[in-house]
């Protein structure tokens, strides 16, 4: 049967002998494509809507809580390192990010006839058993090793907020094990990124309060610094770092294929990841441009440690804690719901009871192997950024396009879209390099000082 709904589904023949274009359509959506059975029988609407599922809105705070918080405090110090060109740099990832995004997406519908579950099976049909294993490991240090951070954090933080105004002495671990104990009780009820939604718009809430103090703080401190120093338009020998710490900063793809999963009308996935990946922008700029012009050279990370004590720098710190706390079941739930899938925790297999039990005994065991790792493991937060150098690039800019090109073809490509992916991966591979040898000589630091 035709497939025809708004005229905005994926065309995509067994034998990939289609004409794609890998563009955002007229109106924001999937571009017009539609996907066929074998020989045109038995034709499939795979983009069809889900009744059952989130709406657009839902899918755009996931989006947003996830991203806005990989890169918001940091930004100011990444242009005192490489100058004004930084700014140039933020819009092009951005702009490289709703690429593959939209990239991987197709690349979950690349057979016609059903739909791919996760970015691990994505590895799977496109290289086999060393695609699955480098996904998941990929995968998992990020959607795991974020939320450890995050509880790090959130105790370091809260104790130094209460440590003046609580009688008890409150240690950093006792804090990340009530955080964890705190994130655990929706972790464990709410079982999709539907219903997890709800979480990211306070997520999203907590963010923007953020980005508007710390702008507005910077705004008001620079009348202490104007003239004291130069803007840089561009440090060359500072570019290469520069490029590797901003071009991370919009990292989601992670939880794309399961934020994707969660729409009611998933042709609008285009659509909704631009919105939100704009959005993202926005905030970074925001704290960014005016962090630079106020702290120049000196602006550092997390930008409020630049910032005057006070009681907007507390509010800041509240709303860092309450963003992380938020953004934590997000990545959480992405993970639990692939496990789950692979252990076949289902419905449909278990009945209602012991699929709710057997969820919630995966759940708490994830959750207590997060806050045990976030309290004993030494040196965590810089084994995560050498994985989150090696990880993040390749999610966001290398694997998408390889996928795409393994499953569905670069001859189908343009060729000025080939020289754009071009451009994508030889800017993700110096990411992951660079960053990778600056995360190794923290880790080595680190450890000469441990002994």
């Amino acid at each position: 049967m035709a497939v025809s709904n708004e005229g905005q589904s994926y065309a995509l023949e067994k034998k990939h002998s289609h004409e794609s274009s890998t563009s955002i359509s007229s109106d924001g959506n999937h571009s017009g494509e539609k996907y066929h059975g074998e020989a045109g029988a038995g034709a499939v609407d795979l983009l069809a809507e889900r009744p059952s599922q989130g709406g657009n809105l839902a899918a755009f705070f996931n989006i947003v809580c996830v991203v806005a918080g990989t890169g918001t405090l940091s930004l100011p110090y990444s242009l005192a390192k490489g100058g004004w060109i930084g700014v140039g740099i933020l819009f092009l990832s951005v702009i490289m990010s709703i690429y593959t995004g939209i990239l991987i997406i197709k690349c979950i519908y690349y057979t016609g006839r059903s739909r791919l579950a996760s970015y691990q099976e994505i590895g799977q049909h496109a290289f086999g058993r060393i695609g699955l294993i480098a996904c998941w490991f990929f995968h998992t240090s990020i959607v795991l090793g974020a939320p450890v951070m995050y509880f790090i954090l959130s105790g370091t933080e809260i104790r130094r907020l209460t440590v003046d105004h609580i009688s008890a002495n409150i240690s950093e671990k006792a804090w990340i094990w009530i955080c964890c104990s705190l994130v655990s009780i929706p972790f464990v009820l709410m079982k999709g990124l539907k219903e997890v939604a709800l979480l990211s718009i306070f997520g999203v809430i907590a963010t923007a309060v953020l980005v508007i103090v710390t702008m507005v703080d910077s705004a008001m401190d620079y009348k202490n610094y104007q003239g004291t120093f130069e803007h840089d338009p561009v440090i060359l020998r500072n570019l290469p770092i520069t490029v590797a710490t901003i071009s991370v900063c919009f990292g989601g793809n992670v939880v794309y294929m399961h934020v994707e999963e969660s729409m009611r009308y998933p042709r609008s996935w285009n659509k909704v990841l631009v919105w939100a990946m704009i959005a993202c922008c926005t905030m970074y700029a925001m704290v960014a441009i005016p962090g630079y012009l106020t702290y120049g050279p000196s602006a550092k990370s997390p930008i409020l440690l630049s910032l005057p004590d006070g009681v907007s720098s507390k509010i800041a710190t509240i709303m860092i804690v309450a963003h992380v706390l938020l953004a934590a079941p997000v990545l959480m739930t992405s993970f639990a719901l692939e496990l789950e899938r692979v252990m076949g925790v289902t419905v449909e297999k278990l009945g209602l009871v012991k699929e709710r039990i057997y969820r919630t005994v995966v759940r708490l065991v994830i959750m207590g192997a997060v806050g045990g790792v976030a309290c004993l493991v030494p040196y965590f937060d810089s084994f995560l950024s050498l994985l989150g150098a090696l990880g993040n690039c390749m999610l966001i800019y290398v694997l998408p396009i390889a996928f795409y090109w393994k499953l569905i073809g670069w001859r189908q490509m343009p060729w000025y879209e080939l020289v754009w992916c071009g451009i994508i991966l030889i800017i993700g591979l110096i990411s992951c390099v660079i960053g990778s040898i600056d995360a190794i000589k923290s880790l080595h630091e680190k450890f000469n000082q441990g002994n």
